[in-house]
């Protein structure tokens, strides 16, 4: 298994990336008692459901890698957009929790927090945070995953989440040398508010797309892409018609275009035909993403796929 995952540069990216969100996970959970700061907890209980996470996503790109079955006969695709879809809760209920949190703090007065301490675990964990977001950003150039990508995000977050925290204790520790240090105790939960508002809209980024994709819902860029494809060919070789579908789990792209062509259409034999198809399949283009493409001719109107509108905006 350990061959397996060090063998091929996605799984190894998303291996280390869960090893090194465990560190932070431990470091955050232990800081976070030690300095009774409950932002600081936060950022472990995020850093916990992180690395799982995270091999959850390492999980899946051994599968996406296995042969087709009788079980799965389009492959593993849409377990990506299910570990994406479950990332997008974790950091949603995580959000609430924040926000939920340092409401209650204020509330009730504030906490009292050790922000010495408090500082040296932000300033470490910033650095060490924009770090690894930036070498997994630069080793994904090279690996164009689609998986690691959005593993990274989480990364960003939690940078983020150290970036707000060392400002913000780093703001109290002064606080304790003017008039104002009695408004210490309100720092923590004020921080809670604050990394709970930035963590939404990464939170949006990540379940926008998985929710789309689990609802079975066509990118409008592909199917404009495959239409406008589709109505070149359709005027070079004569088609009478042609219904096309499209739909994306994670990185793979199906496609599914029927074609009617009249009876007495010249093109008969069947080596023809797969010339036109590897011919369209050729336009579509490849990219970064794994491409599925059906192609089919029919004389009967009755085996194209149902009409839709084609002026419909998902």
């Amino acid at each position: 298994m350990t061959q397996q995952i060090w063998r091929h540069g996605e799984t190894r990216l998303l291996f280390l990336s869960a090893l090194m969100m465990g560190v932070v996970a431990v470091g955050g959970l232990w800081m976070g008692i030690q300095s009774h700061s409950q932002a600081i907890l936060l950022d472990g209980i995020f850093s916990v459901a992180a690395m799982i996470i995270k091999l959850l996503m390492m999980l899946t790109a051994l599968l996406t890698r296995r042969k087709t079955g009788k079980r799965f006969p389009f492959g593993y695709w849409q377990c990506e957009s299910a570990v994406m879809l479950l990332e997008g809760i974790f950091t949603f209920f995580i959000v609430l929790y924040a926000l939920v949190a340092g409401m209650w703090g204020l509330w009730h007065g504030g906490r009292e927090v050790e922000f010495g301490t408090a500082v040296y675990y932000a300033a470490f964990f910033t650095l060490a945070d924009w770090s690894f977001y930036g070498y997994v950003r630069r080793a994904n150039k090279k690996v164009h995953s689609y998986l690691v990508h959005y593993d990274n995000v989480s990364w960003l977050i939690d940078a983020v989440l150290a970036t707000g925290l060392l400002i913000g204790f780093g703001g109290a520790r002064a606080l304790q040398f003017t008039p104002y240090a009695n408004l210490q105790v309100y720092v923590d939960p004020v921080i809670m508010m604050a990394l709970g508002i930035q963590m939404i809209f990464p939170t949006v980024q990540i379940l926008g797309p998985a929710i789309r994709q689990i609802l079975g819902m066509a990118p409008v860029a592909l199917h404009e892409h495959v239409q406008a494809v589709m109505d070149g060919f359709t005027v070079r070789y004569g088609f009478s018609d042609y219904v096309s579908g499209v739909q994306v789990f994670g990185r793979a792209e199906f496609i599914e275009i029927d074609i009617l062509v009249a009876p007495d259409y010249p093109l008969q034999q069947v080596t023809e035909l797969d010339f036109i198809r590897n011919e369209i399949a050729a336009a579509l283009g490849s990219g970064d993403h794994e491409k599925r493409v059906t192609i089919t001719f029919t004389t009967m109107k009755k085996w194209l796929a149902r009409k839709y509108d084609t002026e419909e905006r998902a």
